[in-house]
């Protein structure tokens, strides 16, 4: 069960992300922001996970070490005690930071592809985001008990994998916003036209 919680922390931002991706695409001003938006929340996934194997390894070094040096469970509540709200805190500033330097580190990045790079990278990304709906598709059937659930789940990956990939493909231009206004290896006229 334990082994489950890293896939699900991270699955779980990956949704996030996706959802954060789709608002963004249907708020135009937003729109320019969508693929560095999602970057950000699915940057929480490796963060929450670092903390708390951070956390958890400061757990079972504080239960395994005593005084004499046996192995001593009893001493665990102390340590949960003393991370508490402040190494909770101290966890969502970290996120916080991570999650912002990348997201602006990506945003930048973008404006510096020539647009036939960017439009594949869109597409891919989106691709991606469209399997991450794919998934959650397949798991609503299984819960459901939905007859032919296979079938259904590999046609609905399929369907939103290439839907969300060739939107992206066809709708790159708006997805990248304006040109950059300095240190640039591409002209403004890449931005503009068909």
């Amino acid at each position: 069960m334990l082994a489950l919680i890293v896939p699900a922390i991270l699955f779980l931002f990956l949704v996030v992300g996706a959802v954060v991706f789709l608002v963004c695409i249907l708020i135009a001003p937003l729109r320019r922001f969508a693929l560095s938006a999602a970057l950000w929340c699915a940057m929480w996934g490796p963060c929450a996970v670092a903390f708390l194997l951070l956390a958890g390894t400061a757990v079972l070094a504080e239960a395994s070490i005593s005084n004499s040096g046996d192995m001593h469970i009893r001493h665990a509540p102390r340590l949960l005690a003393a991370l508490g709200w402040g190494y909770l805190t101290l966890a969502v500033l970290a996120a916080i930071v991570i999650a912002t330097c990348l997201a602006w580190l990506h945003q930048v990045l973008l404006h510096r592809l020539t647009f036939l790079l960017f439009r594949l990278y869109a597409t891919v990304v989106c691709a991606g985001i469209g399997s991450v709906f794919g998934w959650c598709f397949a798991w609503t059937l299984l819960a459901n008990e939905i007859d032919h659930t296979l079938p259904w789940s590999i046609l609905g990956m399929v369907i939103l994998t290439v839907g969300f990939g060739t939107a992206a493909y066809k709708a790159a231009r708006s997805l990248r916003g304006k040109p950059p206004e300095s240190f640039t290896w591409i002209s403004a006229e890449e931005f503009h036209g068909t």
